[in-house]
């Protein structure tokens, strides 16, 4: 079971990964450019919207098969799995919520608010796999990555600099790269989990 943890995980990672760079490779100008958009840009365009939805859908999917995985085979990593479901629904809200953010004010408010849920989200989840995990330099350059992505993201959202897609770029990045390394040390994940609920 251990092994299905790891390899949805590498999956939903690996999807994610994949058809966003198609996407970037169809049309970079959507992003690539000094007053740069968000990635939501290719949910909403008819040569990017197929891999865009891959991506996220595929991302969801898999992060969800993840999390039900893991609170069948050890309930003491429970926490690691609601992650992985938050994750999941978060992508996938992501998704539907992009097809119209553009064709009117309360439905682009509601994908902005999905946003800044998953800009959150990401950091404060990373933190609690960074501090659960052993320290190496690998974590300390995701965590660092990951954070660095939050400072970008707030300084887009304060009109300072346009910076959201290397904000989203870093903080997808650094978080996935964190699920990927928490999911292949669950042993770790666990032996925190057990020390908590013991308490």
């Amino acid at each position: 079971m251990s092994a299905l943890v790891r390899s949805s995980v590498r999956l939903s990672q690996g999807c994610l990964a994949l058809f966003s760079a198609i996407c970037i490779a169809l049309h970079p100008g959507f992003v690539l450019k000094w007053n740069e958009g968000g990635f939501s840009n290719y949910g909403i365009h008819i040569k990017t919207v197929i891999p865009y939805s891959i991506a996220f859908f595929g991302c969801a999917v898999f992060a969800a098969r993840a999390g039900r995985a893991l609170v069948r085979m050890e309930p003491r990593a429970r926490h690691f799995a609601v992650i992985l479901v938050v994750y999941a629904a978060l992508m996938f809200f992501t998704l539907i919520s992009t097809y119209g953010y553009t064709l009117n004010h309360p439905l682009k408010d509601v994908h902005t608010v999905v946003g800044i849920v998953t800009m959150l989200f990401e950091p404060l989840a990373a933190l609690w796999m960074y501090a659960r995990l052993r320290r190496t330099p690998w974590t300390h350059t995701l965590i660092a990555l990951e954070l660095a992505g939050l400072t970008l993201a707030v300084i887009d959202y304060l009109v300072i600099l346009h910076v959201l897609f290397l904000a989203q770029v870093l903080t997808a990045f650094a978080f996935g790269a964190l699920l990927v390394h928490a999911a292949g040390r669950l042993d770790e994940v666990r032996a925190h989990a057990a020390y908590v609920f013991s308490e």
